[in-house]
Order: structure tokens, then sequence, then C-alpha cells
């Protein structure tokens, strides 16, 4: 029956998610994922995960909702141009 419950669970998520991208980026691993809502609308999270000092793994998930992408996505555009 866990087994059972587990595959539910891995079928369900595998069907909400839209879109999925790693980024490999020195030390860190970025993660894009596109990922349906309960309610039907699209969201995206992108997650960080990397090893600290001591070798433990360490993530950080920001979830970015569709009302909000096209802010987002022109204040990162600004951002950038402060790195050059």
């Amino acid at each position: 029956m866990y087994n059972q419950n587990q595959n539910n669970q891995s079928q369900q998520f595998n069907q909400d998610k839209v879109f999925s991208k790693m980024l490999k980026a020195g030390s860190k691993n970025y993660f894009f994922d596109v990922k349906k809502a309960s309610n039907g609308s699209n969201y995206l999270t992108i997650t960080d995960s990397y090893k600290n000092k001591e070798g433990q793994s360490v993530t950080n998930r920001t979830m970015i909702f569709k009302d909000h992408i096209q802010g987002f996505i022109e204040t990162l555009a600004e951002a950038s141009i402060h790195l050059q």
C-alpha cells in the first residue's frame, strides 16, 4: 500500500509539471519548474541547490505566480544591467 501511495504522488507530481530545466552554474544547480496549481493556473518555481561547508545539501525555493511574472522579469533585467 505504501508503494502505491508513492506511485500516485509521483504520477500527480509529473502531471502537474509543465516545464522543467536545470542550469548548472559552478557549484550551484538552478532548477526552473513551471507547474500547474490546483486552480489550473501555472506558476514558476526557481530552486537553487548546493552543498555547504559541512557537505550538507542546501536548497532555496522561490515561487513566482503568473500575475507577478512580468514584473519579476522586468526587475531581473533591470538588476542585470548593474552586473556588467
